[in-house]
């Protein structure tokens, strides 16, 4: 299991993230979306394969460390 933490600026931008590892990519694991803030949203994955850094470019967001 890979785990990871992105943030995004914006529920629009953290839904297309969700949206492009779900649809396009078929990601598998656990997710999690929580509002940080009033514009800032976290996004905690638990992926069964590794996410390549070029991928997590794609998606967006910025990497936190949990």
């Amino acid at each position: 299991m890979y785990t990871l933490v992105l943030e995004f600026d914006g529920q629009r931008a953290l839904e297309e993230a969700l949206q492009h590892l779900w649809d396009r990519l078929g990601v598998t694991g656990e997710m999690l979306a929580q509002r940080v803030s009033d514009d800032c949203w976290r996004l905690e994955i638990v992926a069964e394969q590794a996410i390549r850094p070029s991928t997590l470019e794609k998606i967006g967001g910025r990497t936190v460390k949990a």
